[in-house]
């Protein structure tokens, strides 16, 4: 036997509260094991007496609101409003670097929102905004597909279905990691930065 496993079986015997019981002679936990083997009762389970009529209630609700936020601003002849963003050029790298990702950067952006890409026609990706973090955006916004070729790659092509972070600053997007996958360690970044 390893230390370490000394070690652990003592640290296991020290947070065992029945440490200090007498263990059980081993004719009783044979004999208690026949009887549990031999008992054929079942024992009764209560019949429920409390019915949740709440949780079809509550989704009725759910259903209503969902729908009433869908209907009105159709019925009141709203569209949602589409607004275009241009990508760098050059992809954003005129000094040659990038700053480190930080909230500070972030918040120095004009626009900030979560979006998910809705749709990639030809070189047209239209994004549909989910979160707005800072600056007036739009319910919908497009921007030119990113060029895997002519990129320094501080921007990612767009693919439909995907949740990205985006910045723009001046109708532009914001390279150099400040807009990206909507990625865990991307998103606590947009957290910090924009929090409350």
């Amino acid at each position: 036997m390893h230390d370490d496993d000394r070690s652990l079986r003592e640290r296991l015997r020290g947070a065992d509260p029945a440490r200090d019981l007498a263990p059980l002679p081993p004719t009783w936990l044979d004999h208690r094991m026949e009887q549990i083997m031999t008992d054929t009762t079942t024992p009764a389970v209560p019949a429920r007496t409390a019915r949740r009529t709440w949780i079809p209630v509550a989704g009725v609700a759910a259903a209503l609101a969902i729908g009433a936020a869908i209907a009105v601003p159709l019925m009141l002849g709203g569209t949602a409003t589409v607004e275009p963003l241009a990508l760098p050029e050059g992809g954003g790298l005129a000094s040659g670097s990038c700053l480190p990702v930080s909230a500070e950067t972030l918040q120095a952006q004009e626009q900030a929102f979560a979006a998910r890409v809705l749709s990639v026609e030809g070189d047209l990706v239209t994004f549909e905004v989910t979160d707005r973090f800072a600056g007036e955006v739009a319910d919908r916004v497009t921007v030119p597909q990113v060029d895997e070729l002519t990129s320094d790659f501080s921007l990612v092509p767009f693919a439909v279905g995907d949740s990205y972070l985006v910045t723009a600053t001046d109708g532009v997007v914001t390279g150099c990691g400040l807009s990206g996958a909507d990625t865990a360690e991307l998103r606590a970044v947009y957290d910090e930065a924009f929090a409350g």
